[in-house]
């Protein structure tokens, strides 16, 4: 809320200060509502903290979001009626007939308007004076009763012992450090997860009792306080109360006290960012003896980055059988669940709304600990945690901290987040646009607001609010989303509901087709078109309207005609949908911001008026493949910041030269047919060059040619971008070598469907100079059938060409034959679907290439001894279906830094080089995939003694390959599909003895396990699964009596 007000003073002082026309006789009222506006906005972070424990207060917050709604409105009518004015200015029609008929009838409107919400906001600032708020600093909302101690205060702590050892684990490594006399180490997670618990287990281990002393606890909270935190410790140690000292002698105080131990402190609970606070703690704490360490608790990801020195521990939730035996544990006493097993499915439904979070288990469970009646447990599991009793839960108090310690510019923007279901993923795109459109965030002076939200997202996922996710598009690719933590979004929900009372806020609607599932702010429903139409018509303040496909996969195909009424609408998000064409009436709506088409694969066409909306910022087409046709007219909006996709229309329609002035652009641009245009100036005249925000950029040239001649040379040179692109898409591009000298500055390179012979031609003297280039590091090409090497002839040998290169793909090139050149940086390479007879000897020239991953190769039957030699760095080989391969090289053995040597469906392969595998000391992972032929492993693989991982699938081998007893490493055997295969060796358990993991799936003739077997000590885990239909495995001396899943 205090974002929002400060946002709508920003407004009225800009209005005011650019005294337009239309403000004559409402001046004075709106100078004295930003006076209002700035006093109230004053007292809101008071407000903010006591909302939730005084219900006056609320209402006070519920008025004065509608008012400042209805504000909002008014300067959006103003801003609207100010820019009408001065688009039909700049028309062809005098100014003054329109000031004359329609401005003074506006102007009495707006006057009233003002006059009116005067009055009610005038109500509010009483109302503020009685209600006591202030606009003095306010004091800590942290509750001295949340205060910790290293006293573990449970009886039993469930599910945190393997996190607790492995903390312990690294704790007591740090005495072999020589790098650091104290080492952080931070516990990260959302509140209520169990941090301080964790911390408690791991500070009482009997390990860190004889391994530290002395031990200390110090509970930090809001005020990172290092006068207050250097006496707790003190008086930790001594266990008498300091007496008041300045600083400098408490610092030597405890620095004399700690001198030569190696000690364990817990900091618990710190929310401190500043990093000149803790250099100063850290200062002092560093006389402690070698492997000293301290413990952090923490809800926020950069107060773990300031401090740590070890990697951070990011706490996981609960599994869901945990939290049952949690809440059983709390909710009823011993064996008592089984008297009530109508209760025990209830409570199992409950736990799933503690989704893994101990205080919520808990909470819930001692608050229904005395309650035996179904109807209390089914209102516990149908209510949302918000409307529990806070009094007798505390799940949301102990959450909320997490909101009152956000800064208030962040607040609204994490509220605004309840308007989507509990569980859902949100594009972040999508959320930083909802964020613009409600007015929860603006751009600043170094800032973009779209940077802005940015920022936000990060920020809050910083702290614990968010969860990083992707969501995937089919089709479409992955975009970067987040989502909420049940618990989080009704901490949200609680949020939304002290100030907005829970009621539909008018401003943001989401719904699903047709129109049985709507969202406004809080869920309501609505059936049928015209019920949605009507009750559209009645929300003339609605700024955001989504439509979203019903969960049985209905599309929208149309857009209901009341949408155009939304004169205040921002944000129209249309993606996914089965809309075909949008009415040209949606042109109407002056304030729109953002339109988002993405993913709507069958539209075709953009209205003939888009030239109209003058406010628009973002135009998101990704994924429009239907799109045909746009109008001309689109670089008349200048405001325009995302225009994904543009599609030329040869002598009708969007011309290439109306992107001149789009300057703001930002992101991504596809621009599509490019073989339409006549002339390279018209390429020149999209002035890519003066769009410094592009980062990705795609040039698609379509087969269908109208055209006598090709000019796609000419066009992708004058195609020229700022240096700042990152990615480079070509498809479709005729000419005869690729480069020109502007791709010096792109860092990766995408090629697709050229007809390129070479990627640097004979002519081109700069696109050798460009191949130089420091900035190019990945560079696929993909569908060549003419590429036959990346340089031509007459510059091979040419030094330093592709020197920075890093990663290189080749795909379906079936003409690649010309040597690869010296490429000193490379350290990727991909070679599929190209012919047999490629240049494979010059791989021995890419002496960094750290891994080498050749598939889908017909016709080759070895490769050349030299490949593989060189090649000292090379870390993985992957070889693919290669159907003729009948035997891989003896340089194999030149590969002593080779970690993983995967070969899948090369069915000729019939064993190993013996002579090669002897090299291969460093070998770890060898994973072998139907090579059906291959029965023997070789001698050669005794030399394989740091191998821990073997995996053979589909083999006709009647016994295991007797070569593996000689893998003493060895950790995780896969076998799968020995059809063949009839029992283990005797000398399996003796050999073996670093085994694991053991896996036997369909191995339909294997009816034994070795005795041996009972000799592995090591063994964790066997999974056996015979097949349809067959009869368990026994093991030797043992009744079984089911197949082993374990």
């Amino acid at each position: 809320m205090e974002a929002f007000v400060g946002i709508l003073v920003d407004t009225l002082n800009s209005m005011i200060k650019k005294e337009l026309g239309l403000l004559c006789g409402v001046r004075t009222d709106m100078q004295k509502l930003s006076r209002l506006l700035s006093t109230t906005k004053a007292v809101l972070e008071d407000a903010e903290q006591k909302q939730f424990t005084e219900k006056a207060i609320q209402l006070w917050f519920k008025e004065l979001n509608v008012v400042a709604c209805e504000i909002d409105d008014i300067l959006d009518d103003y801003a609207a009626e100010a820019s009408r004015v001065k688009y039909k200015n700049s028309g062809c029609f005098s100014l003054m007939c329109y000031l004359v008929a329609g401005n003074l009838v506006f102007r009495h409107r707006i006057g009233t308007r003002m006059k009116e919400i005067l009055e009610k906001f005038n109500a509010i600032a009483d109302e503020r004076i009685k209600l006591g708020l202030s606009d003095q600093k306010r004091g800590s909302y942290f509750n001295a009763s949340r205060e910790t101690g290293s006293t573990v205060n449970e009886p039993e702590v469930l599910g945190r012992d393997e996190e607790k050892g492995q903390i312990v684990d690294i704790l007591m490594k740090e005495k072999d450090r020589d790098d650091q006399n104290v080492s952080v180490l931070p516990i990260v997670g959302v509140g209520g997860l169990g941090k301080t618990t964790l911390a408690q287990l791991v500070f009482n281990d009997e390990r860190i009792a004889k391994h530290f002393e002395p031990k200390l606890w110090v509970w930090v909270s809001e005020d990172f306080d290092g006068k207050r935190i250097i006496k707790a410790l003190i008086n930790s140690i001594q266990r008498t109360p300091t007496g008041e000292l300045e600083l400098a002698p408490l610092q030597s105080n405890l620095q004399e006290l700690l001198r030569g131990k190696r000690y364990l402190i817990v900091l618990d609970d710190v929310w401190n960012e500043n990093p000149r606070e803790w250099e100063k703690m850290r200062s002092v704490l560093q006389c402690g003896s070698r492997g000293s360490s301290i413990v952090v608790t923490t809800r926020k990801q950069k107060v773990a980055e300031i401090m740590r020195t070890l990697e951070t521990h990011y706490l996981s939730s609960l599994s869901e059988d945990r939290c049952w035996s949690l809440f059983k544990q709390q909710a009823f006493s011993r064996q008592e669940a089984e008297e009530y097993p109508n209760l025990e499915v209830i409570g199992k439904e409950i736990v799933k709304k503690c989704g893994g979070v101990p205080l919520a288990t808990k909470t819930l469970g001692g608050f229904l600990r005395f309650k035996r009646n179904e109807t209390e447990w089914n209102s516990v599991k149908c209510s949302e945690l918000w409307n529990l009793p806070e009094d007798e839960t505390g799940i949301l108090p102990a959450l909320r901290l997490s909101y009152l310690n956000l800064p208030v510019q962040l607040r609204g923007c994490f509220a605004y987040c309840a308007v989507f279901p509990k569980g859902s993923r949100i594009e972040k795109e999508e959320v930083i646009q909802l964020w613009m459109a409600n007015g929860l965030i603006s751009s600043n002076e170094t800032m973009e607001v779209e940077d802005v939200g940015d920022a936000v997202v990060t920020e809050l996922h910083h702290r614990s609010l968010f969860q990083a996710v992707e969501i995937y598009f089919r089709g479409y690719g992955s975009v970067p989303a987040f989502k909420m933590h049940d618990l989080v979004h009704d901490l949200a929900r609680s949020v939304m509901k002290a100030k907005h009372g829970g009621t539909e806020s008018n401003r943001t609607m989401m719904l699903g087709v047709p129109y049985d599932q709507l969202t406004v702010a809080f869920p309501i429903t609505i059936t049928g078109t015209d019920q949605f139409s009507s009750f559209l018509s009645k929300c003339g303040s609605l700024r955001a309207l989504t439509v979203r496909p019903t969960w049985r996969g209905e599309m929208c195909t149309e857009l209901p005609p009341a949408v155009s009424k939304l004169k205040h609408l921002r944000h129209l998000n249309l993606s996914g949908s089965d809309i075909v064409e949008l009415p040209n009436s949606i042109c109407d709506l002056w304030n729109l911001q953002i339109l988002n088409l993405n993913r709507c694969g069958k539209l075709r066409s953009l209205p003939k008026g888009m030239r109209f909306l003058r406010n628009l910022l973002h135009l998101c087409l990704k994924g429009c493949e239907s799109l045909t046709h746009m109008p001309s007219g689109i670089g008349k909006l200048t405001c325009l910041r995302t225009l994904s996709m543009v599609v030329l229309g040869g002598n009708r329609g969007f011309q290439l030269s109306e992107l001149r002035d789009l300057n703001m652009l930002r992101g991504e641009l596809t621009i599509e047919h490019l073989e339409r245009i006549e002339d390279k100036k018209d390429a020149e005249e999209a002035c890519l060059i003066k769009k410094q925000s592009l980062r990705e950029l795609y040039l698609v040239w379509h087969s269908e040619r109208t055209l006598q001649r090709y000019n796609d040379e000419e066009v992708l040179k004058a195609l020229k971008p700022r240096p700042s692109l990152q990615y480079l898409s070509i498809r479709g591009f005729k000419g005869s070598s690729l480069f020109p000298a502007w791709i010096s500055t792109v860092k990766k390179v995408v090629v697709n469907e050229s007809a390129a012979e070479y990627i640097v031609g004979a002519q081109e003297s700069t696109a050798a100079a460009a191949a130089m280039s420091p900035s190019l590091k990945q560079l696929e090409l993909e569908d060549m059938p003419n590429l036959k090497g990346m340089l031509g002839r007459e510059v091979q040998g040419t030094p330093g060409v592709f020197s920075r290169l890093e990663s290189l793909s080749f795909r379906r090139c079936p003409m690649l034959t010309l040597p690869l050149p010296r490429m000193p940086s490379l350290k990727k390479l991909c070679v599929r679907y190209c012919g047999p007879n490629m240049a494979w000897a010059s791989i021995s020239n890419l002496t960094s290439l750290n891994s080498l991953d050749i598939r889908d190769i017909r016709g080759l039957s070895c490769f050349p001894e030299e490949m593989l030699q060189n090649l000292s760095l090379l870390e993985s080989l992957d070889l693919w279906y290669i159907d003729d391969l009948r035997a891989l090289p003896r340089s194999l053995a030149s590969l002593t830094a080779l970690k993983t040597l995967t070969i899948v469906e090369c069915p000729e392969l019939e064993s190993l080089p013996e002579e090669g595998l002897r090299g291969l000391a460093s070998l770890q992972e060898l994973h072998l995939v139907f090579c059906y032929n291959l029965v023997s492993l070789s001698m050669g693989t005794k030399a394989l003694k740091s191998l821990t991982h073997l995996r053979i699938h589909w083999s006709d081998a009647t016994a295991l390959p007797e070569e593996v007893k000689h893998f003493p490493a060895l950790q995780k055997l896969e076998l799968w599909r020995f059809f063949n295969l009839t029992s283990l060796p005797d000398w399996f358990g003796d050999h073996l003895t670093s085994l694991q993991h053991l896996t036997l799936l369909v191995c339909p003739k294997l009816e034994t396990l070795p005795s041996s077997i009972q000799k592995m000590t090591t063994l964790q885990s066997i999974v056996i699964k015979p097949g349809p239909g067959r009869n368990p495995v026994k093991e030797v001396g043992q009744r079984v009596t089911g197949s082993t899943d374990g």
